[in-house]
C-alpha cells in the first residue's frame, strides 16, 4: 500500500532499503524520494485535531500515521548516509590503489632504467675489450 497524504498518493516506499544501505539507489531515486518529507499537511491535520481538543481514534491515527512517516524519512537519511560513506569508501579505496600502482610504475621505469645502464655499460666494455 502506497503513503497518502489527504488523499494524494506519495509513491511507493519499497524501494527503500531495510537495513543496510543499497548501493543501487542513486542520486535520482534520492531526490524523488525526498518528495517523502512532505509532513506539513499531517503536521497540519493532527494540529486540527489538537486544537478540538479531545483524543480520539482519529487523532491517535494521525499521531501513528506521522511517527510512521518520521521512521520512513530517517531510513531514508540512513541510506543515503550509507550510500555517501560507501561511495567515499570506494573513492578512498580507488585513490590507495592509483597511488599502489604509481609507484609500481615508477619502480619499473627505474628498474628498466637500471638494466639499460647495465646494458650500455656491458656494450661499452666489450668495445673497449676489442
Amino acid at each position: 500500500m502506497e503513503p497518502q497524504i489527504g488523499g494524494s498518493s506519495l509513491g511507493s516506499w519499497s524501494s527503500i532499503p531495510a537495513g543496510l544501505p543499497n548501493p543501487n539507489i542513486d542520486s535520482t531515486t534520492h531526490q524523488s524520494l525526498a518528495s517523502h518529507f512532505h509532513l506539513l499537511p499531517l503536521i497540519d491535520n493532527l494540529a486540527e485535531a489538537v486544537e478540538n481538543g479531545t483524543r480520539d481514534q482519529h487523532s491517535d491515527a494521525l499521531v501513528a500515521e506521522l511517527t510512521s512517516h518520521f521512521e520512513r524519512c530517517q531510513q531514508l537519511l540512513n541510506s543515503i548516509s550509507g550510500t555517501i560513506s560507501s561511495k567515499s569508501a570506494t573513492v578512498e579505496g580507488q585513490k590507495r590503489k592509483v597511488d599502489e600502482c604509481q609507484q609500481l610504475l615508477n619502480q619499473r621505469r627505474d628498474l628498466i632504467s637500471q638494466y639499460k645502464n647495465c646494458v650500455e655499460d656491458l656494450i661499452k666494455s666489450d668495445t673497449k675489450k676489442l
